[in-house]
């Protein structure tokens, strides 16, 4: 008997499908990969198993029983558990409070130290270690997905969705996450993990649906597929053989930065230490390290988001430090920022509003401070077309970008910030949470500004991206460089000892006067 039966789903949202006719079926033990492109309807779907959003048709059978769960409570209840892209922890409360909190569990009076123990015992048995009584907002990415998980597990899951669950994990972090999984798994637990990364899907699952257009397309048992044929039903033809060619840089600069450091928020600690780094024009540099090394840091002081405590940043040979963020992008500084939500989109504007965030003030779009509605729709338009955005509904390019697919929000930020006047763009995980194919078509597009001559700043926690996009590649650990690697020297071993903090010194035993990015 199948742990958990979807039969026939189908959900509409303003008369258009997000699924139709969708049926899914997963065994006790078992890792079920769900794959499909953005706006594929995949996490509609699993909104619908854990009781976000009702079905309009179909069946769903859990534990051989009829279900149809009517909030996220009642999936909780019944032993459903869902680690969501964006977690929803509360920052400033306790892991053990997080965890806790709504869990159900009927008591007039909680005992927190029990409460902790078992936390604790579940954290040992399942390699998922965290402090009970450390705040949310201390911890990295990677432990905050430990929580989640641990709070599902609390509230005594046999089913576990994960969505995108290594989009914000290091190549160390995924494989620990990996082993979890893998414990899981032999007890039993069904797992459902929706994933674009074909790589961790062939190493990881037991079996694969794949979405296209709201429908399921085909079901595989793993071992007895390839990622070339997965791509190709997720996407409706093959990955493109190779990358455009490449040309060199020139050997000219656009971007220097000259000792700069910076204070984090409270204390004396620096989140940025003596940042020495040049940018050349028609470069791609590619930023690895751990997350929360000073990445974001260093892309918000060139970009003039923050302003840095030491140091001097030039571009184009000028020094810019007095600039604003807006005076910056007038320049030639665009910035696709690794946190689309926060950073880079208002949800409750359209996609048109989204597309003139950056410009709306000045002409062709306003005039004597009027606004050219329809100057700002055509550049929509034109945006849509070229970057294959997908918009919800019937109101295309007047669409709220919040009823967009995660990939779709992000095609908006690349087509603003990838603009003709922009001459840097600094790109903080520009594929975090995409598709294979939009990351394909990502990946081409700033290879093609760096092939015009422009430079990028890629910041990128996954390394075969920076391996196979970067001209140079500088490694960050607690805010300094510890190495600048060429293309032809870097490899994974090189750059993980770096991110390890081991500089390039040390790994010589030589002097070495890159240590700070040279």
């Amino acid at each position: 008997m199948a742990l958990l039966e979807m039969k026939h789903i189908t959900k509409a949202f303003s008369g258009v499908y997000a699924n139709q006719d969708v049926s899914l079926s997963v065994e006790q033990g078992e890792i079920h990969a769900l794959l499909g492109e953005n706006g594929a309807g995949k996490t509609t779907l699993m909104n619908i198993l854990f009781g976000i959003y009702q079905p309009d048709g179909g069946e769903i059978l859990y534990k051989g029983k009829t279900a149809r769960f009517q909030s996220p409570a009642d999936a909780i209840s019944r032993g459903i558990g869902m680690v969501h892209q964006h977690f929803s922890l509360v920052n400033r409360m306790t892991v053990l409070d997080n965890i806790i909190l709504g869990s159900g569990r009927k008591k007039e009076v909680l005992d927190r130290k029990a409460a902790a123990e078992e936390i604790c015992l579940l954290a040992e048995k399942y390699g998922l270690f965290v402090n009970p009584y450390e705040q949310v907002s201390s911890l990295s990415v990677g432990e905050q997905q430990r929580v989640e998980i641990l709070k599902a597990l609390y509230r005594k899951a046999d089913l576990l969705i994960l969505d995108e669950p290594t989009g914000v994990l290091t190549p160390q972090e995924t494989e620990n996450f990996f082993q979890v999984l893998k414990r899981l798994k032999e007890e039993g637990h069904g797992i459902i993990i929706i994933t674009h990364r074909l790589s961790e899907i062939m190493a990881i699952s037991d079996k694969v649906t794949i979405l296209r257009d709201g429908k399921a397309v085909k079901d595989f048992i793993t071992q007895n597929t390839t990622p070339e044929e997965l791509s190709a039903h997720m996407i409706g033809r093959p990955l493109s053989p190779g990358m455009a060619e490449r040309k060199k840089p020139i050997e000219e600069t656009a971007l220097r930065l000259e000792g700069v450091s910076l204070l984090k928020r409270h204390g004396n600690k620096k989140s940025l230490d003596s940042i020495c780094l040049t940018v050349y024009k028609g470069e791609i540099l590619g930023i690895a390290g751990v997350e929360g090394n000073g990445q974001k840091e260093l892309s918000e002081v060139i970009t003039g988001i923050r302003k840095h405590t030491e140091g001097t940043i030039f571009f184009e040979g000028e020094a810019i430090d007095s600039r604003t963020v807006k005076e910056r992008f007038n320049k030639g500084i665009s910035y696709i920022s690794d946190d689309r939500h926060q950073d880079s989109l208002v949800a409750d504007m359209t996609v048109t509003e989204n597309m003139i965030l950056r410009s709306y003030n000045r002409q062709p779009f306003s005039k004597n401070r009027i606004l050219n509605h329809k100057q700002a729709e055509s550049l929509a338009l034109e945006a849509v077309a070229e970057y294959g955005i997908r918009t919800s509904g019937k109101s295309g390019i007047r669409t709220p970008v919040k009823l967009m697919s995660g990939g779709n929000q992000q095609k908006v930020i690349l087509s603003r910030e990838i603009s003709p006047e922009a001459r840097l763009i600094v790109a903080s995980q520009p594929t975090r949470g995409l598709d294979i194919g939009a990351t394909e078509f990502v990946h081409q597009t700033l290879m093609k500004q760096k092939n015009q001559g422009k430079s990028v700043l890629l910041i990128s926690a996954d390394l075969d991206e920076i391996l196979s996009l970067s001209d140079r590649i500088a490694v960050l650990f607690e805010g300094r460089i510890m190495g600048v690697l060429d293309r032809e020297e870097a490899d994974v071993f090189k750059i993980g000892l770096y991110m390890g903090g081991v500089t390039k010194k040390e790994e010589s035993h030589e002097p070495d006067e890159t240590v700070k990015g040279g």
